[in-house]
């Protein structure tokens, strides 16, 4: 194993340092091929539920958790093609998990769920993580077409046939984990214990994800495990065919794409500097330059909170071109949807679970997941150690007044065609006439800078700037100057026929998922609980010897199963079910 992540490693390491040298074909050859997994929580879903996922994303060659992306793509598409959602996730050692509530919106019917990388959007679509979702509006009149003219026949839906899940003992084992439970059976709101042990007492390090959820009669599907998806993936591996678009593999983070053509040729612009601003207090600025195709790409390898992001040409005859960024997967081919009929039979169910449902949605303030807020690494351009708070300083109405009262090392020069820039003086040596300062304005790149220089100074909060000689990107600068405004928002009313104004296409934020508890004289008592989906927990940590995980029952009496899915460190999948009747 070890041999293996130094030689995949490896090849990473070339792949970054050769990305923009190689061409397509070579790119091609040097990395492997991925794959993905996608664990979610029910086949099922009815308005007003949250269908829960956790993303797997695994190297073809040694069966292993990537290390090739760091994001990962999942989609809900619709029976005519359509887009439902789609979530872009940041992956932490070839894993990430996210959720999608089921608005009232959406109609009955069969879906599509999607897992990909955009690394395998080069090897055709058929290789996608494909799993079907029925989702049922009970809000709405259910079409004829999804309707049983006869209840004869139930087939697996029978309830007779899901109360014996749990009563006849059926499980699924692995051979590298154990899960064993404390009951068998459980009261309304009990505390149930769940133990996790490798075989032999063996330590089974990996990624692993659990749900625990009701079973009952308005069950349509059977969610892929993780051993029929690695079986079915070794049938498949030899049969890709390459896409005609080419799509960079995300090693180091996001990848943001376009291309630059001539506004009155159509033609691709080679070897001209780009650049990406997304402004705000933690605000992220990248320069690309783009190839003999006129395409360039920016890799956002930090995490980010503003979306909207300005893209600018960095040429001084920028208005004769036209910055076009690449569209994400938005067609699907050769997706086969399931038949979907309702039994008659399941309407007092799904009114049931509708209500149980509602009632649930109405205590939801209750019983939030929260946020995972992870520290974000300022860059160097960020980390700015001359800084100018002008509260602290008598008020000029003017920039050019204050920084020439107020400031050292600053000043504003006046070049030959009468523009005027802002330029900071070197630590070391005499200014450098061909470069100029990077000046940010609450984190918008000015280019031009007599358009800020003109901007009231008694709205500028503070003024901060470095005397380094810096490169970003392809892009050299002398200095780098970076303006506060009071309000914060420049970005909101500044204009430039420059700029290109994006919305991003942000990465999920990672949650930890509510957990009841239940304990004496709990507050809680009187509220009440609907649960079907009593746990889910998408990252489960078997570093240990035993691992144990708690859970409560709610005041839903049935079957529930229990599911673990993951991939040992190995490449070895697990697949674990138990069931647990709640009385």
């Amino acid at each position: 194993m070890k041999n293996n992540y130094i030689v995949t490693m490896a090849l990473l390491c070339m792949a970054q340092s050769l990305l923009f040298g190689q061409s397509n074909a070579q790119l091609l050859q040097t990395l492997p091929q991925e794959s993905t997994y996608v664990h979610y929580n029910q086949s099922t879903v009815l308005s007003g539920e949250e269908l829960l996922y956790k993303f797997y994303g695994l190297d073809n060659t040694t069966k292993q958790l990537t290390e090739i992306s760091k994001i990962g793509y999942v989609s809900l598409i619709d029976s005519i093609g359509k887009v439902v959602f789609s979530h872009k996730i940041r992956l932490e050692s070839g894993s990430g998990s996210g959720d999608f509530f089921i608005p009232v919106s959406l109609p009955t019917g069969t879906y599509k769920l999607l897992g990909y990388t955009q690394w395998m959007q080069n090897f055709g679509q058929k290789n996608f993580f494909k799993a079907d979702i029925f989702i049922i509006n009970p809000y709405e009149t259910i079409p004829e077409a999804y309707l049983e003219k006869s209840a004869d026949s139930l087939q697996e839906n029978t309830p007779s046939k899901l109360k014996s899940f749990a009563a006849t003992g059926q499980v699924k084992n692995s051979p590298f984990i154990d899960m064993v439970l404390d009951k068998s059976r459980a009261a309304k709101r009990d505390k149930v214990t769940i133990s996790l042990k490798g075989i032999n007492e063996s330590k089974i390090t990996g990624s692993y994800s659990i749900s625990v959820r009701k079973k009952d009669s308005v069950s349509f599907g059977k969610p892929l495990s993780s051993e029929i998806f690695l079986r079915d993936l070794n049938r498949r591996i030899g049969q890709e065919t390459h896409s005609e678009d080419f799509h960079l593999p995300e090693i180091r983070g996001e990848v943001i794409s376009g291309t630059i053509v001539k506004k009155d040729t159509r033609l691709p612009v080679e070897n001209q500097r780009i650049g990406l601003s997304l402004p705000g207090e933690a605000f992220l600025f990248k320069v690309a330059t783009s190839n003999e195709e006129g395409k360039f790409s920016f890799i956002l390898d930090r995490k980010y909170n503003n979306t909207a992001a300005a893209l600018q040409v960095m040429a001084e005859d920028a208005d004769q071109y036209e910055v076009n960024l690449d569209a994400g997967a938005n067609e699907y081919n050769d997706l086969v949807f399931p038949e979907f009929v309702i039994p008659q039979i399941l309407e007092k169910s799904i009114l049931q679970r509708s209500v149980h449902n509602q009632i649930e949605n109405a205590y939801s303030e209750i019983r939030l997941d929260s946020v995972i807020h992870v520290e974000q690494i300022a860059p160097f351009y960020r980390d700015l150690p001359i800084v100018y708070d002008l509260d602290a300083y008598t008020r000029f109405n003017t920039l050019t007044e204050t920084i020439i009262e107020v400031t050292d090392h600053l000043s504003i020069k006046t070049l030959n065609d009468g523009n005027r820039i802002f330029e900071v003086r070197p630590n070391v040596g005499l200014s450098n006439d061909n470069l100029t300062a990077a000046v940010f304005v609450d984190g918008l790149f000015i280019k031009k800078h007599e358009d800020f220089i003109g901007y009231s100074a008694k709205k500028v909060k503070s003024i901060s700037f470095s005397r380094d000689n810096v490169m970003i990107g392809s892009q050299a600068f002398q200095g780098i100057l970076s303006f506060k405004t009071i309000e914060g928002n420049f970005y909101n009313e500044y204009y430039s026929p420059d700029i290109k104004s994006a919305e991003l296409f942000k990465p999920e934020l990672q949650k930890k998922y509510f957990k009841q508890e239940y304990t004496e004289g709990d507050e809680q008592a009187h509220i009440p609980d609907f649960r079907y989906q009593l746990l889910w927990q998408p990252n489960v940590d078997l570093s240990k010897k035993t691992q144990e995980i708690v859970f409560y029952t709610s005041d839903v009496a049935g079957t529930y199963e229990l599911v673990l899915e993951g991939f040992t460190s190995n490449g070895n999948p697990v697949s674990v079910k138990r069931g647990l009747i709640v009385e």
